[in-house]
């Protein structure tokens, strides 16, 4: 298991955009986590006699990175996470899709325009589709203006409150000797990726997505027991979010149970760490 170490940040350098990027970095700060933030160029193609033509690559790439590598240092500052500045060309959901997955990204940071009525109906949003395509949480941002009033008086990390003012209660589990298949669905119909795992009520391990990852094809053949993780940081509801958020980076984990005894009674996230975070940043 693993916590937020990597975030893509997509920017096309609107003010949306600019907000986006400079909130992926104030969350990766505390979580010292790397940013790929990615801008993309339409491709271009031409119509003649003997078919289409994609025009060439023609050094733009590289100019382009020089000036997203600028932008990215104006806009962060000084002391600014690390950082890689990626330039692609294609449809933007779909590559970004992609690049998550090539960067095992935990985390999208992804300021959005906002359109509707018929330019949304007709062009589509990328936030929107990036939201259904993605493999990990995608954090929008949908007003630059908004999120900059923010930036003032942002805390530098998660608030006091316990856990158990955010953990979720309603519980997907799963026993050591279910299959991976078994395991592989639920976590597809809950839409998590990170299931605690049970025997006799008490909490004796936790299953990740990344866990089951290298045995695809034997999920039906292979049981739980064989690949969860049984050396496990957990919390009481009394902990504060602060706290918790340092044990996940310490442990680097993305999410923690949370118990009385042996008994499991919630489970705290990333997410659920972020959303308290920026809770607390709009007062």
């Amino acid at each position: 298991m693993s916590g937020i170490n990597e975030i893509l940040v997509p920017v096309d350098y609107s003010p949306p955009s600019v907000a986006a990027l400079r909130l992926a970095g104030r969350i990766a700060e505390p979580m010292r986590a790397h940013l790929t933030v990615l801008h993309l160029l339409p491709i271009e193609v031409y119509a003649f006699a003997d078919g289409p033509v994609v025009t060439p690559d023609d050094g733009r790439l590289e100019k382009e990175r020089a000036r997203l590598d600028s932008h990215v240092r104006t806009t962060l500052g000084t002391g600014s996470p690390a950082f890689d500045a990626v330039v692609g060309w294609g449809s933007p959901f779909l590559q970004i899709v992609d690049y998550v997955i090539e960067r095992r990204a935990d985390l999208i940071v992804l300021g959005t325009h906002g359109r509707t009525g018929v330019r949304h109906a007709v062009l589509g949003s990328v936030a929107e589709k990036t939201v259904r395509l993605a493999p990990c949480p995608v954090l929008t941002v949908h007003d630059g203006v908004a999120v900059e009033r923010i930036f003032g008086t942002m805390p530098r990390g998660p608030s006091e409150a316990g856990v158990g003012s955010v953990m979720r209660r309603e519980l997907i589990v799963v026993r050591p000797t279910d299959t991976l298949d078994l395991v592989s669905r639920r976590m597809a119909d809950a839409g998590v990726r990170h299931l605690p795992v049970i025997e006799e009520g008490r909490l004796v391990g936790m299953v990740t997505d990344r866990d089951i990852q290298p045995f695809a094809g034997y999920l039906a053949h292979t049981r739980v027991n064989a690949v969860m993780t049984t050396n496990l940081t957990t919390v009481t509801r009394d902990v504060s979010i602060a706290a918790a958020a340092r044990r996940m980076l310490e442990a680097g984990v993305r999410a923690l149970p949370v118990v009385e005894g042996n008994r499991l009674v919630g489970i705290v996230t990333t997410t659920d760490v972020l959303e308290d975070y920026l809770q607390a940043a709009r007062g």
